[in-house]
């Protein structure tokens, strides 16, 4: 997420993180710095501008900032970028409503966001119908039943009918008669259509109580300002959707979008399956952005255990076994391609090395599992007594070649000899190593 612009801002924050004292020239220089990153992002001019002034504006409030620890300065940062995306009211799942009327441009990923709100919904004890009236993409019925049934979600279809105003008539008997808490209704991307429009308030107004959702996608980049104005002329937008955060795009989307569109951001998408979605954080957007710890996010992803106190033998006497429980934990947590992601400023160690985070083979540490599994528990507690009659056992029962085995017990023993060094088994600081840590093995052949 963000890895252009949160590889450079990161790079900015650690340039003053650790100064004791600030000139107004670091000041000045790293503000700029951070214009120059954001406008680069795609970020608007008029957003970039906002946002410098008021950083400024902040540090004029409190002269003291100009010239103290970097941490202060940083602190005015992440604050006002914070203020750039957060919602002004809080955010409610469903509320009263009845109805969400999905909309955006075409490939922005409404059809699949449906499904996400629906399940996310459902989820909370929520009876939930979905349909649709995009009667001009002809998959789009089929691709809406598909994602129901894989998700078990209810699902009403009138492929039948070419008027989108009878299907929404037909589809809300239904839903009174079978009694439904919800109705999520997938639309066609023609919001730059002004009949299609007049279409969408036509069908907005058959529905009581009810919200549109813009759905857009952070890969959308500049376009953004044309997307928001033209939405802007002809409808009310109750809440927003932003998907593809799992994408590479610059980032800057976000951003400038609440700056424009002055509606709620809901939910964000954060990849391609039906339960990557999740309620809009702005302190965790910013966070991933600064390149700055986000401790809510690792321990939503299960990733505490890489830095808590059921950890703290592995400073004493870490073995073959202690390893392989690593090596468990990080294959059911989504792969180590999606936790070293998620850990600040970690892409940049990563850059350092001729490999890069994402080409580590998720493969080879199942195989490495089937290593360990191999050996005895006395040669798992003293690796140093393998030797080749040992191997040639593990290579047999493993299914591997010695090789992979000789890889890995040279990663284990570089591994083993960080951790040592490393007071309070702090994680974050073995991680700065990972180039010396991380054989080439390990890597997509």
């Amino acid at each position: 997420m963000f890895n252009n612009l949160s590889n450079k801002l990161s790079k900015i924050i650690n340039s003053i993180s650790n100064k004791s004292l600030l000139s107004r020239y670091n000041v000045n220089d790293s503000i700029e710095k951070i214009k120059i990153t954001l406008l680069e992002s795609d970020v608007s001019l008029l957003v970039v501008d906002d946002i410098v002034n008021r950083i400024k504006n902040k540090i004029k409030q409190n002269s003291d900032i100009s010239f103290t620890n970097g941490e202060q300065f940083i602190h005015v940062i992440h604050q006002e970028l914070v203020n750039t995306i957060k919602n002004n009211t809080k955010i409610s799942l469903v509320g009263k409503l009845k109805s969400i009327l999905l909309i955006g441009a075409p490939g922005s990923g409404k059809t699949t966001s449906a499904i996400k709100v629906a399940k996310l919904i459902q989820n909370t004890g929520k009876k939930v119908l979905v349909t649709s009236i995009d009667i001009y993409r002809p998959a789009a019925f089929n691709q809406l039943k598909l994602l129901s049934k894989l998700a078990k979600i209810d699902y009403l279809l009138l492929d039948n009918y070419i008027d989108t105003i009878d299907i929404i008539k037909q589809v809300l008997i239904y839903f009174k008669l079978k009694n439904y808490d919800i109705l999520l209704i997938d639309t066609a991307g023609k919001i730059y259509n002004h009949d299609y429009i007049e279409n969408i308030k036509m069908v907005h107004n058959l529905l009581k109580s009810n919200e549109i959702m813009l759905v857009t996608d952070v890969t959308i980049g500049q376009d953004i300002t044309n997307l928001a104005k033209n939405i802007n002329n002809h409808l009310l937008i109750n809440s927003i959707m932003i998907t593809k955060m799992d994408s590479d795009a610059k980032g800057g989307t976000i951003l400038s979008l609440k700056h424009i569109i002055h509606s709620p951001i809901k939910f964000i998408g954060t990849g391609e399956k039906i339960n990557e979605i999740e309620l809009f954080d702005p302190n965790k957007i910013i966070n991933r952005i600064l390149g700055t710890v986000d401790t809510l996010s690792l321990s939503n992803t299960n990733y505490n255990y890489l830095n808590n106190k059921h950890n703290n033998k592995i400073n004493n006497n870490f073995n073959l076994s202690d390893f392989l429980k690593q090596l468990k934990k990080i294959n059911r947590i989504s792969g180590i391609n999606g936790i070293l992601s998620k850990i600040p400023g970690i892409a940049n160690v990563f850059d350092n090395t001729k490999y890069g985070i994402n080409n580590i083979d998720t493969k080879f540490l199942i195989k490495a599992e089937a290593i360990i599994n191999s050996m005895t528990n006395l040669e798992r507690n003293n690796p140093l007594i393998i030797k080749s009659s040992h191997k040639k056992r593990i290579s047999k029962g493993s299914g591997v070649n010695i090789q992979d085995i000789n890889i890995l017990l040279k990663q284990f023993f570089l591994v083993q000899k960080t951790i040592k060094k490393v007071k309070n088994n702090n994680f974050l600081k073995i991680l700065n190593n990972m180039n010396k840590l991380v054989a080439s093995k390990f890597y997509k052949r």
